[in-house]
């Protein structure tokens, strides 16, 4: 019983913490969008990549952050669909466990998106293209995403 418990306050914990990240995932998927794009750009002439690649890399870009885009809508739907099950007076298990599932499937398409999006850009570069690529990215995530205070 007691261990029954704690594996539930785990569960409610970590899906809380998931909570607490999605309120303004929107707003910071199209900001971060734009600064990377930027950098992209910028790098992409950097590493001298052929114009007609440069199009194909641009396409990959655009492709992908449409489909983020309804990726995280549904993630928002799924989030408020979560705490609303999780606020109701009697919380129904069996309707919360779907909805964690849902929740956590989007979260893999999201997780996924990006994947997918690398691969198909490093299919346009050549290997050393790619390794500076990977450099900047790095760079750009440290400096952006995590920055050191």
């Amino acid at each position: 019983m007691k261990g029954r418990l704690i594996f539930k306050l785990g569960a409610l914990s970590t899906i809380l913490s998931f909570l607490l990240v999605i309120p303004a995932l929107g707003q910071v998927t199209e900001d971060l969008g734009k600064k990377l794009s930027e950098f992209r750009t910028k790098t992409l002439k950097e590493l001298k990549i052929a114009p007609d690649k440069e199009k194909a890399f641009l396409a990959v870009e655009e492709k992908y952050v449409d489909e983020r885009q309804q990726i995280v809508a549904t993630l928002k739907k799924a989030k408020e669909d979560l705490q609303a099950a999780l606020a109701a007076a009697t919380p129904d298990e069996a309707k919360i466990k779907g909805l964690v599932k849902t929740f956590i499937d989007t979260q893999h398409k999201l997780f996924n998106s990006f994947k997918n999006e690398l691969d198909e850009e490093m299919a346009l570069m050549s290997p050393l293209q790619q390794g500076k690529y990977l450099m900047a990215m790095e760079r750009w995530r440290q400096d952006v995403c995590l920055p050191v205070h």
